[in-house]
């Protein structure tokens, strides 16, 4: 009777890993995560990139800009100065962040948010480990902040243009540091390839490499050209909901 029960349990148990192994195969590939390791930039001095925003409802928000900038006042002529440039809803938000040349990190950043209210910034600098934020209301009143970070954390608002120099192919993942110093929000982002994918948007039809980049409390969705200059054709914001379309 023993024995009995003992080849039934055996039994159970070996249909129950057929089962899972059948399961794991029916979900998404586990990818292995590669070094945060890029490439030459694909871009070229003065490149500029325009987009048309809609709303979570798929309603016109607005337009943004960016701009890539060969060197900056302080990373000198081998570093890199990102600019975006979002007008929606009225209001009118320009972030500019300078980068080193050595690993695209950031060196100071500012943000200038413009509305009917007046104007607020947020100036930033970076020391490796250490950043130091000065905020001015829109009553200009200022305040200071100082904030340890991981001294390999990248700007947030810089990922997404950073993303065209990554040796994207199927089954590429990667992990780094993403840091906001307007929220003082630091993340830890998961970036991997979903698929290659040909997309329409206001500026054509694109082949392109469709990403994933995840942070925990909020996915987002993007879409880069997978030939040269790689191009960031169209994201899907998961903080605001906004889906970007190159125009």
């Amino acid at each position: 009777m023993l024995t009995s029960c003992v080849g039934v349990h055996r039994q159970v148990i070996i249909v129950l890993l057929a089962l899972i192994v059948m399961l794991a195969g029916c979900g998404d590939a586990v990818q292995e995560v590669q070094p945060f390791i890029y490439g030459d930039t694909p871009w070229s001095d003065g490149e500029v990139s325009l987009y048309e925003i809609t709303d979570v409802n798929g309603n016109y928000a607005g337009t943004a800009r960016y701009d890539l900038i060969n060197g900056g006042p302080d990373v000198g002529p081998e570093g890199w100065t990102f600019r975006r440039e979002i007008v929606a809803h009225g209001d009118n938000e320009i972030v500019v962040v300078e980068v080193t040349d050595k690993g695209l990190r950031p060196k100071n950043a500012m943000l200038l948010r413009i509305n009917d209210d007046g104007t607020e910034r947020v100036e930033t600098t970076y020391d490796q480990s250490q950043v130091d934020m000065k905020l001015t209301t829109v009553r200009d009143v200022t305040t200071y902040q100082r904030s340890t970070i991981p001294s390999d954390a990248r700007d947030q608002r810089t990922i997404l243009m950073l993303a065209r120099l990554l040796p994207l192919e199927n089954g590429y993942a990667t992990r780094f540091n993403s840091y906001l110093p307007v929220a003082d929000l630091l993340d830890r982002v998961t970036l991997q390839v979903v698929k290659r994918e040909q997309i329409d948007v206001p500026a054509g039809t694109f082949d392109t490499w469709r990403l994933r980049l995840d942070v925990g409390d909020s996915r987002t969705d993007a879409w880069l050209g997978t030939e040269a200059p790689y191009p960031l054709v169209k994201f899907e914001d998961g903080r605001s909901g906004g889906t970007f379309e190159l125009m």
